[in-house]
């Protein structure tokens, strides 16, 4: 009876052995986000334009709006304001601010401008996301790999950007089938001065959370944005923030989607 038992027990030994090889992470925690890191930016290299609803809080103002993304960059109309839907006039209001940015190219110009100046100030922070912060491995939820993350004492912030950034530390998730970022949740550890304080100041304890989920196949978009920080800095537009954005409906666009498509579409949906 024990001899028959033997072959049984060593096929449940490697049996769980497998198990625990796959669930187990199979390279550092660094490479994993250098792996996570190429993905996202090869896919922002690639043309993909949605439409979809954004609920969102500034301060003690609520909107909800439908955006569209254009080749030109995101195009959006308010639909309601502190829970209620535009009235008449607000509508028109909406209307009329579409149709001169229509007929205005120069403020085209700029949109697309701003666009890409975003867009490249997002890809050089996730560019330095694996030199920034030190990793470990943290377990798993809902199927995603966590990790921790802190500053990395060995790295230089080239910018005053980047000294922000680098003073966050958190929690990352990451879905490891795609190696794709999941979430974050982060916190500013310490205050950081700028000139001595002469050109501002961001106080500690300020919170970042992203979450991005998969909206088409390969495809992922952000679809929460939380960001809450105290401070002054005189060269940033806007640090005094206090937002909550949740984006959901997300329908796919064609490539080719221009302003003019963006505000004919936008014209026509009056109603959250």
């Amino acid at each position: 009876m024990t001899r028959s038992l033997l072959p049984l027990a060593g096929l449940l030994l490697l049996c769980a052995a497998s198990t625990l090889r796959a669930q187990g992470p199979t390279e550092s925690a660094h490479d994993l986000v250098k792996d996570v890191v190429y993905n996202e930016l090869q896919e922002r290299h690639q043309v993909s334009l949605w439409q979809y609803r954004v609920d969102k809080r500034v301060g003690n103002q609520t909107t909800i709006e439908q955006e569209v993304e254009t080749v030109s960059g995101p195009v959006s109309r308010v639909l309601a304001r502190q829970g209620k839907p535009l009235d008449a006039a607000a509508q028109k209001k909406e209307t009329d601010r579409l149709n001169n940015l229509l007929r205005n190219p120069s403020e085209q110009a700029r949109m697309k401008q701003d666009h890409d100046v975003e867009e490249q100030r997002l890809q050089r922070l996730m560019g330095a996301m694996p030199d920034a912060f030190l990793y470990t491995y943290d377990g798993a939820d809902d199927g995603n790999l966590r990790l921790s993350f802190r500053p990395n004492p060995a790295y230089n912030p080239p910018t005053y950007e980047t000294r922000v950034y680098h003073a966050l530390s958190g929690q990352i998730w990451i879905q490891p089938q795609q190696k794709r970022l999941a979430k974050v949740d982060a916190h500013i550890l310490n205050e950081i001065d700028f000139g001595y304080g002469l050109l501002g100041r961001i106080e500690k304890g300020g919170r970042f959370q992203i979450a991005r989920d998969p909206v088409y196949q390969s495809r992922w978009k952000t679809t929460m944005l939380n960001v809450h920080i105290s401070g002054r800095v005189v060269f940033f537009k806007s640090i005094n923030r206090d937002q909550d954005v949740k984006r959901s409906a997300f329908r796919t666009m064609p490539s080719n989607t221009s302003v003019k498509d963006a505000v004919t579409l936008l014209n026509g949906t009056l109603t959250p």
